[in-house]
């Protein structure tokens, strides 16, 4: 977990967005059980009480397993959009020639190692057959996820020789 970035979530509107859950077929309601059951014991999420409830999804992935994902399409169009640059493979790419070295690195779940800010902890609140249940980390999806993990990894960067990389 870094301590270098809060996730936070700034809306344009008072009135919060909830829906109801979607329907699980019972075939994949064991995926979203065990899913839930992990992500809980990893300390992703946890209960809720608060009025907002996005839908979760099962989405198909390439090799026919599912991932478990939040639907915050209606939270994401009341969210201030943050303008924060992204790291470009064309800007990067002709500023590693030259280099001895090379190094690349997997950040699997990275999102997961971002604590949310506690102000925004209710503004990820899903809706699930076991209720309400609110991301303690930065989930993935949401529309400035993105901009969060880039303004980390640029700090995170800072004082290093891959400074001039990351601006």
């Amino acid at each position: 977990m870094t301590n270098l970035i809060e996730h936070k979530v700034e809306i344009t509107q008072r009135e919060p967005v909830r829906f109801k859950a979607y329907p699980t077929p019972y075939k994949t309601q064991e995926i979203v059980d065990k899913d839930i059951d992990d992500l809980v014991e990893m300390g992703v999420f946890g209960h809720s009480k608060a009025p907002y409830a996005s839908t979760l999804v099962l989405v198909k992935k390439p090799d026919n397993t599912y991932r478990v994902c939040v639907n915050f399409k209606e939270l994401n169009k009341i969210t201030v959009f943050d303008p924060e640059p992204m790291m470009s493979p064309d800007d990067i790419l002709p500023r590693l020639a030259g280099s001895k070295m090379y190094s690349s690195f997997d950040f699997c779940k990275g999102y997961y190692g971002m604590p949310m800010q506690e102000e925004s902890k209710d503004y990820t609140t899903f809706v699930c057959l076991r209720g309400l249940m609110r991301f303690k980390v930065m989930p993935f999806d949401m529309v400035n996820s993105g901009s969060t993990y880039n303004r980390m990894i640029r700090k995170l960067l800072d004082g290093s020789q891959s400074r001039e990389l990351c601006g």
